[in-house]
């Protein structure tokens, strides 16, 4: 079955910079990243791994958790954004590690795993 075209943007703050991953899904599917260093690094993607990320996008539950007040000493040792974009919807995902950390059921779960899955995709990782 043919999708329509997806566009994910993941952006990773994390102590000694930030990482920022394009991801577009269409007939000539492909990644960017682009680093601190301002480097930037693209490549195709496998069908597999375009296989592996529409499974992960369809697996997305929006994570509804109650705040929770943390120690103002905790500094969150990563933070991310993530947008996802296609013909009928569009999401956008704001988290930080403290929020993984102090969620007991597991409700970043499924946004964790597609960001995990498109930083596992970066050539050097």
């Amino acid at each position: 079955m043919k999708t329509y075209p997806i566009a994910l943007e993941l952006t990773v703050w994390f102590d000694l910079g930030l990482n920022q991953y394009e991801v577009s899904i269409d007939e000539a599917s492909k990644i960017s990243i682009k680093r601190t260093d301002d480097v930037l690094h693209s490549r195709e993607l496998l069908a597999t791994e375009v296989q592996m990320l529409i499974d992960a996008i369809n697996a997305i539950n929006v994570p509804v958790t109650s705040e929770v007040n943390s120690d103002p000493s905790s500094k969150p040792s990563s933070s991310y954004e993530l947008i996802i974009e296609s013909a009928h919807f569009s999401l956008e995902f704001n988290w930080e590690s403290l929020d993984v950390e102090a969620s007991k059921s597991n409700t970043f779960d499924s946004v964790v795993k597609l960001a995990s899955l498109v930083q596992s995709l970066d050539l050097d990782h």
